[in-house]
């Protein structure tokens, strides 16, 4: 935070994060927003022209910018750097956190514009208390449990999820760098002791086969969203890991039955 602000910029202004799977990406993120900033995380697999699209639409006055993605920042945007966040994190200045209204915003994200131009929406300081009734209603998380979520940091399903909920709760929350592939994931879940591990169906599908018997003595069950569930995957998982899949419904799900 107090490096974000070092770089002259006041509250309220944007800053859009470009990364991975990195440890820079929570410093920047959660830094931006206890300044009181609004963070803008997008998509790794965006492209330059893409990302531009996306900056020059949120305003940001500032760009985190992993080494490995490009994109031409225009003068007068401040670009983060991961030599810039070791430095912050290492130099130990502080900043006082930004308190105030609970509905202030506090990060914006990208619809996938699927259906037309990328749309931001605006999340508020408060969605983060809003979560709450997950924690029991789908998660079953409580504190101590270790949250291994395989997606990417930018979308909503692992930010909150997989971040954002499990240090809320006192949990840990584990998520796999870009670099890791699917069928590692259940060695990482081992060897992290996990109870709960996330992912999209696609992901189960890569590492989850018939036949096949997964050794997690730790885990409890499984979260899936971001498409639907077929009933082999659900079925390849439980025989797998002896342990259920549970499915929510999101705001695409709900919004046909509530409309009608």
């Amino acid at each position: 935070a107090a490096g974000l602000l070092g770089l002259g910029l006041d509250p309220g202004d944007r800053v859009l994060l470009r990364m991975g799977n990195r440890a820079d990406f929570p410093f920047v993120f959660f830094g931006a927003i206890a300044a009181g900033l609004v963070a803008v995380p997008t998509s790794a697999q965006l492209t330059a022209d893409e990302a531009a699209g996306l900056l020059a639409d949120s305003g940001a006055r500032a760009v985190a910018l992993d080494p490995d993605l490009d994109l031409a920042v225009p003068q007068g945007i401040s670009v983060i750097t991961s030599d810039d966040v070791d430095r912050w994190v290492a130099g130990g200045e502080r900043a006082e956190h930004d308190l105030g209204d609970p509905d202030r915003p506090a990060f914006i994200t990208y619809t996938s514009g699927t259906t037309g131009r990328p749309k931001g929406v605006v999340h508020a300081h408060r969605s983060a208390w809003g979560r709450r009734p997950m924690y029991r209603g789908w998660y079953g998380l409580d504190e101590g449990d270790v949250m291994v979520h395989a997606g990417a940091l930018n979308w909503t399903y692992t930010l909150g999820t997989g971040l954002m909920d499990p240090w809320t709760a006192g949990a840990t929350a584990l998520i796999p760098a870009t670099s890791v592939t699917p069928d590692q994931l259940p060695l990482l879940m081992k060897r992290h002791d996990a109870t709960i591990f996330a992912a999209a169906p696609g992901v189960f599908r890569k590492f989850v086969t018939p036949g096949k018997t997964l050794d997690l003595p730790k885990l409890r069950h499984g979260l899936t969203a971001g498409e639907k569930l077929s009933a082999t995957i659900d079925a390849h998982w439980r025989e797998a890991t002896g342990t259920p899949l549970f499915e929510p419904y999101g705001m695409s799900e709900c919004s046909p039955f509530l409309s009608a």
